[in-house]
């Protein structure tokens, strides 16, 4: 903060730490200058753009801004760092805009600036493709404007789908190296969809990919298909009740949603959850985390035509969705966490399932996908060298995860900025040397075996107690002291105080418009490491019942922006294997 008021001090509008982060204001038209500044200075450092997004102020009537843009910035300088610094930058603007694009900064920028023209309609000046990204071509509105209704304006009735066409192909200004070989023979390229419903991107992906013979000339991602407005829904729920919207974004791993979108509540409430549940919840991120994996690479290494992993993949996420089925009653959309700690108690046969579990992925199960895949010729020959990215460049992109740590970068959010008491655990942080589709692979594979580790520490220094801050205005009721009971009244029983009038009553409380948590007013972002990189939600407060906004940071979105790069100068069959490496969920990506 010295830095900048010493360098900036007319453009520093404020400056304040709260929530574990410091929060600047800047100026509009020098914020362009500042960012770079915070980019480019050896000391400070903040060469990774976590995300950057928008708020409507409109409904607060407080200010002359109408939006506020926001970059959430963070500095490791080195893996040997003592701590993530994390910093947000807030630049108040008057109607749309415009702002000056960061592009030229960070490379991370390109996607989430065309979100906030998309989603709020503010203009960025000097993008170099600024269009629609989620929302179809030839949409007028903007949704997450305040005055836009939840169920929108009856576009869908009226919008012409078959004249929406996207332009052919995004700008892409890279020369193509091949195009100037000796070879006098011109040739026309043609394009080709892959995708929305093609089996190996798993759900509705689409690139539209250019091709001179089977090489890629050019390659543009289209977003959308599966918009389901989360972020939106959000400003009509109650701070508990969009847990289970979370169920749904990573639907391999919904645990981990749950887990990070709870954190960033908790820091908004300056509530810390009892070290039960903080234990509890890295074993079940950890098992979600060795499920999603298993999932990736079952469906990874069938693309590629490795049909018998594929069977061994999913036999091992079976066995995860069991145990998430004894602790919450549901395999896939759990719901489990609550803001304040977890919906019960794990039960008692969660420690023995888990201790089989691991035992046996650990002696055989990993081994044997090892066995299968890691020495195998025809495997090394469709991911050594195909979708390779810097380490540099994968930083500047936003790129997080296994395909981060695949380039040699050691980021992990868990060491690095650690939450629910991974300060406690010990484990490794596996990179990669090349940051092909091969390294990325082999850091999943070693994630697998460190995941283990967390999850036998976590089961053997398991602590007694709560596992729900005490705290009857914040967190909802045991669902026991909610039912009925056994003769199907609401009457109060002493002996059997389990389904009382009070229980329901407090539930309702809890719940209701006017009558539900407050959290209070102000702002908060908790990134947690999700399988597939890192995890954000940024949540502002205007002090009542509903969120203001909450945004989602989400890995895939930052991830499949680099798919392009990764995929120019490939071949037409290198699309599965670049796609697979990523590991894009539409759930997440699309939001």
């Amino acid at each position: 903060m010295a830095r900048l008021e010493e360098r900036f001090a007319a453009a520093v509008l404020s400056a304040e730490e709260s929530h574990h982060a410091w929060t600047v204001t800047v100026a509009a038209d020098a914020a362009h200058e500042i960012l770079a500044f915070l980019q480019s200075d050896a000391d400070l450092a903040y060469t990774h753009m976590s995300d950057l997004t928008a708020v409507d102020l409109s409904a607060l009537a407080e200010g002359d801004a109408d939006f506020h843009v926001v970059y959430h910035l963070a500095s490791q300088k080195n893996a040997d760092d003592a701590e993530l610094r994390r910093l947000r930058v807030t630049v108040p603007i008057s109607g749309c805009g415009p702002v000056q694009t960061v592009t030229d900064i960070w490379t991370a920028a390109e996607w989430a600036e065309r979100e906030i023209w998309d989603m709020f309609g503010i203009h960025v000046e000097g993008h170099p493709d600024l269009r629609r990204i989620l929302m179809p071509d030839g949409f007028e509105s903007h949704p997450l404007r305040k005055d836009y209704p939840r169920r929108g304006k009856g576009e869908r009735a009226a919008f012409d789908f078959e004249a929406s066409q996207s332009q052919l192909l995004g700008k892409q200004t890279e020369e193509t190296a091949w195009l100037d070989s000796d070879d006098d023979v011109e040739s026309e390229t043609m394009i080709l969809n892959f995708g929305p419903q093609h089996p190996a991107t798993h759900g509705t992906l689409h690139l539209e990919v250019e091709l001179d013979g089977e090489r890629i000339v050019r390659c543009t991602p289209h977003l959308g298909y599966l918009h389901t407005g989360f972020e939106k829904l959000a400003e009509d729920m109650h701070w508990n009740q969009w847990i289970v919207v979370t169920d749904r974004m990573n639907y391999l791993s919904p645990l981990s949603n749950n887990f990070g979108y709870a954190i960033a509540a908790e820091r908004l409430l300056d509530i810390e959850v009892p070290k039960r549940a903080q234990y509890i919840r890295v074993a079940l991120a950890e098992l979600a985390r060795i499920a999603d994996h298993m999932v990736w690479l079952g469906t990874h290494a069938l693309d590629i035509g490795a049909f018998t992993c594929f069977l061994y993949a999913f036999q091992q996420r079976e066995k995860a969705y069991e145990i998430f089925e004894a602790c919450s009653g549901a395999r896939l959309t759990v719901s489990y966490m609550r803001i304040g700690g977890l919906l019960h108690d794990i039960p008692d046969s969660f420690e023995p399932m888990l201790r089989e579990f691991v035992s046996d992925f650990t002696t055989r199960a990993l081994p044997e996908v090892e066995t299968l895949l890691s020495k195998n010729r025809i495997w090394i020959d469709r991911t050594q060298g195909v979708g390779v990215v810097g380490g540099e460049e994968a930083v500047n992109a936003g790129l997080t995860g296994p395909v981060l740590r695949g380039s040699g970068v050691e980021w992990d959010i868990r060491r690095s900025d650690p939450y629910s008491s991974y300060e406690e655990f010990d484990f490794d942080i596996p990179v990669g040397a090349n940051g092909d589709t091969y390294d990325r692979y082999l850091v999943r594979l070693e994630e697998l075996r460190q995941s283990c580790r967390i999850i036998t520490q976590a089961l053997d220094n398991m602590p007694d107690g709560p596992v729900n801050i005490d705290d009857h205005k914040l967190k909802l009721p045991d669902k026991s002291h909610v039912y009925k009971t056994p003769d199907h009244t609401h009457r109060y029983d002493p002996q059997h105080p389990h389904g009382s009038i009070e229980g329901l009553i407090h539930h309702f409380k809890t719940v209701m418009d006017g009558h539900g948590v407050e959290v209070p007013v102000g702002e908060a972002y908790a990134a947690t490491e999700s399988p597939n990189g890192e995890l954000g939600f940024y949540v502002v407060s205007d002090g009542s019942g509903t969120p203001y906004r909450v945004r989602v940071r989400a890995p895939s979105f930052y991830n499949y922006g680099m798919v392009p790069k990764l995929l120019r100068g490939h071949m037409v069959s290198d699309i599965v294997t670049v796609l697979g490496s990523v590991n894009v969920i539409a759930g997440e990506l699309d939001r």
